[in-house]
């Protein structure tokens, strides 16, 4: 049975291209065929046009010869812009096609702030491509190209929607609606501006097997009331305002108010907008086994009230064995799965997460702490095709919050199934034996590293399982491995054999084969060597540490030398117990050069320091640039007093707003390098978020104005309040990374910036005293950083208001074999 909420279009005539008909009641805003909503006249005919240049005024903008054109009749017409975190709509008052400018209807502040991606629709001229339709509301016409699958409209069901809601089931705190079970309908052709199935105050109730399609709100709202609802195995599609959504009230006034044990489960949910599956304010609330894909809106799923920053009645969430995939195409600053606010006893986990659309302004991810998360623990998910990265947070921490044991993994060799109804079932073969260089051993000699794999095929659902390596009948390692349902993967240890012999080995199930090895019998073996820089400049110290793991049958006090290209440089005594590990921990500062380094009998590292050279900057000639959006700027160099002074305004010196101000040398600086600087202060009135500091950048004068900008963005940096380090990390023109911590309270300026350049790595300090560098971090890799970049001081305001900032004593030490 079908449920519709329109009226169908009927006496379609063809006129030239077109095909026409009647419609006296309109007007219409939404056209659906066979459960999805055709598209409205619209240019570009997919995808998004940017501005021409940046946006200067709210109330019109610049585009490119040919985008746009004025049209006659534009009475009617829509401009959408994407901005940051959000959708606006607008109108075009009038195009002047010779000056390239279009002017809205009404101002629009959120133009200035980043670059726009827009499109315009609902204009007559616009109609011309297969599955777009216009509503003439002087002729009370209709009109369609129709879709290449329908060759005459009068054999097809075009619906005009028209009631907002198909189904309300209300009930009261006193007599909640009980044990309605509504199975194998379909709900299509509703108008928006509400939910097209509402519940309140409805328990133990059930919508299993349905299809909710092509509608303008939310699919399915659980409100004020729910208890045990069950929303089961239903198909949803086109739903404009979202799928599914369950809200309650963060501090109900009465029990009965409370929404709570709902289930929401087996789904398949495509095409939405809004957020697909959202749930806020409930107690013990599952969402799992649901496909989301295709999503229109900024979140796949959105669990936790944004809102709540203290104890609310939020808790209790099992998001798990979800397969979310294909999403956030159209979306900013987002993850595929999104927590929010305070919560316990919640949990993420088990879900597949793949294809998420990358970010224009700011990233998308695959699991996102977003604003307050507290409580929330992220577990055993799997991820892949993940162009900006896994997790983020925003205004949150991992202190407060969990995130362990996921895992980002190659992309399948085939696709995985849509529902995942079960669990892995691994098998496994294909046991190998190899060195290092991937050669086959039947014979090794003690300490020497070994590869041991199996090939690993699910043969049921996709899922994550324990992996275990057994040697000589004992589990010696274990890792958790991800295998896609009906996909095959190898799972590799590294191990060393501690004493001679005959040695079985075996990974999962695999039969068992032997290892013969030979050498002396090791009391100690060293492992997990770790440099806390592979490349550091001459003079810095550098961390070395290792774990010293017991075979002696008794505890044993043993010497643990450092080894630097072979030669003892120190050495630390530790008391190792049997069948136990302790760390040590060593200090080295070697010459320039490419060095070995050991520890005991470890596997070696590489480390590379580099010599340095100050550059005399005496007589440089010093460049300036100011980005659009941080006009005005103003600059002032005194060379004799080595001192340096820049005003600028700007939104944020962060993400696509790239709000800068930057004085840089006029060459490009070649190699790893180290820079310093001391930031004297700020003027009055300074907001706590102008930062100001070193800056790197492939090309400075490349700013994300209306298009993505320069890649190989780094930027150490200190406001009047707190000091950190930003980055490029996706090679998208934007600096979406930052780490950064507050300064001393009430500590008055100066203090003094560091950056070093390690190949693709950089690493910010910060000193209080000039002297000592008590405070560092570390950017991940800067992705398509050049190897020769343009450096120099930058800063940028937040406030839309002109700030300025001084500095003096800019040095600059680059890498003597440049």
């Amino acid at each position: 049975p079908i449920l519709c909420g329109g009226r169908r279009v009927r006496g379609w005539h063809r006129r030239g291209d077109l095909w026409v008909a009647q419609v006296p009641d309109g007007p219409v805003e939404r056209l659906e065929l066979d459960g999805r909503f055709l598209t409205l006249a619209r240019t570009p005919n997919s995808g998004y046009f940017v501005p021409a240049e940046p946006c200067t005024s709210p109330d019109r903008f610049r585009f490119r010869e040919g985008e746009l054109r004025a049209w006659p009749d534009l009475d009617g017409n829509r401009v959408v812009f994407l901005v940051r975190w959000r959708t606006r709509v607008n109108s075009i008052a009038r195009i002047d096609e010779e000056t390239h400018t279009a002017f809205l209807s009404k101002p629009l502040p959120g133009l200035l702030i980043v670059p726009p991606r827009y499109y315009v629709e609902n204009v007559k001229a616009l109609l011309d491509t297969a599955g777009e339709w216009f509503y003439d509301r002087a002729a009370h016409e209709l009109l369609l190209i129709p879709p290449t699958d329908v060759t005459d409209p009068n054999q097809a069901d075009l619906v005009v929607p028209r009631l907002e809601q198909l189904l309300v089931v209300k009930g009261t705190r006193e007599r909640p609606v009980r044990n309605l079970r509504l199975y194998g309908l379909r709900f299509e052709a509703a108008a928006p501006g509400s939910n097209a199935l509402e519940f309140t105050y409805a328990h133990a109730s059930e919508l299993v097997d349905c299809e909710i399609l092509a509608v303008g709100g939310k699919a399915v709202a659980l409100g004020k009331g729910c208890y045990q609802v069950r929303i089961l195995d239903n198909r949803i599609e086109d739903a404009q305002g979202g799928g599914v959504s369950l809200a309650g009230d963060p501090h109900p006034s009465h029990w009965a108010d409370v929404v709570n044990q709902n289930i929401v489960s087996f789904n398949r949910m495509s095409g939405c907008g809004g957020t697909t599956l959202f749930a806020a304010n409930t107690l013990y609330t599952t969402i799992s086994h649901n496909e989301v894909t295709n999503t229109r809106g900024r979140f796949a799923i959105s669990v936790g009230g944004w809102k709540n920053l203290e104890e609310a009645l939020d808790y209790g969430y099992r998001v798990e064995y979800n397969h979310v995939h294909h999403v956030l195409k159209d979306a900013d600053d987002s993850g595929a799965i999104k927590t929010a606010g305070l919560t316990h006893d919640s949990y993420i986990r088990y879900n597949l997460i793949h294809d998420v659309e990358a970010g224009y302004f700011n990233s998308n991810v695959g699991i996102w702490f977003d604003n307050m998360s507290s409580g929330w623990v992220a577990e055993r998910n799997i991820l892949y095709n993940l162009p900006q990265g896994d997790m983020k947070l925003c205004a949150a921490n991992l202190v407060d919050n969990v995130y362990r044991d996921n895992l980002v993994i190659p992309p399948p060799q085939v696709e995985p199934e849509p529902i995942i109804r079960g669990l892995p079932r691994f098998e496994f073969g294909d046991l190998r034996v190899q060195r290092p260089d991937g050669s086959p051993v039947q014979q090794v000699r003690t300490g020497e590293p070994v590869l041991l794999s199996a090939e690993v095929r699910n043969l049921g659902s996709t899922g994550l399982e324990e992996v275990e390596l057994n040697v000589d009948g004992r589990i010696v390692q274990s890792k958790l491995f991800a295998v896609v349902r009906h996909d095959r993967r190898r799972v590799t240890f590294t191990y060393r054999f501690a004493r001679p012999g005959e040695h079985r080995v075996a990974i999962g199930s695999t039969r068992y084969r032997t290892v013969l090895v030979e050498g002396p019998p090791l009391e100690v073996l060293v492992d997990s060597l770790r440099l806390s820089h592979e490349v550091a400049p001459e003079g810095e110290s550098v961390a070395v540490s290792a774990l010293v793991r017991g075979f002696a049958p008794e505890p044993k006090r043993v010497e643990v030398p450092l080894l630097l290209d072979g030669k003892r440089v120190a050495t630390r005594t530790v008391q190792v117990q049997p069948d136990s590990s302790v760390r040590v921990t060593f200090q080295l500062a070697p010459p320039p050069g490419v060095h070995r380094v050991r520890v005991g009998n470890s596997l070696e590292r590489k480390l590379e320091v580099f010599g340095l050279r100050r550059v005399d900057l005496s007589g440089v000639r010093w460049k300036t640039t100011c980005s659009p959006r941080a006009e005005p700027c103003d600059f002032q160099v005194d060379p004799q007093r080595d001192t340096f002074k820049i005003q600028a305004s700007g939104t944020d010196f962060f993400h696509a707003e790239d709000s800068y101000a930057a004085i840089y040398l006029p060459q490009k600086v070649r190699g790893n390098f180290v820079a310093t600087v001391k930031v004297d202060g700020f003027s009055p009135l300074t907001p706590e978020w102008f930062r100001a500091g070193i800056f790197v950048r492939n090309d400075v004068t490349k700013t994300f104005a209306v298009r993505p900008g320069s890649p190989g963005s780094v930027l150490v940096f200190t406001t009047p309040r707190r000091v950190g380090l930003q980055w490029d990390e996706f090679a998208d023109g934007c600096m979406h990374r930052a780490v950064s911590l507050n300064l001393p309270e009430n500590f008055p300026l100066p203090v003094w910036l560091k950056l070093v350049r390690r190949g693709d790595r950089f690493t910010g300090s910060v000193s209080l005293d000039g002297e000592h560098w008590e405070i560092q971090f570390e950017t991940t890799a800067v992705r398509d950083v050049a190897d020769a970049v343009d450096v120099g001081l930058a800063a940028g305001s937040n406030d839309g208001k002109p700030h300025s900032v001084k500095f003096s004593e800019f040095s600059l030490q680059t890498e003597v074999s440049r």
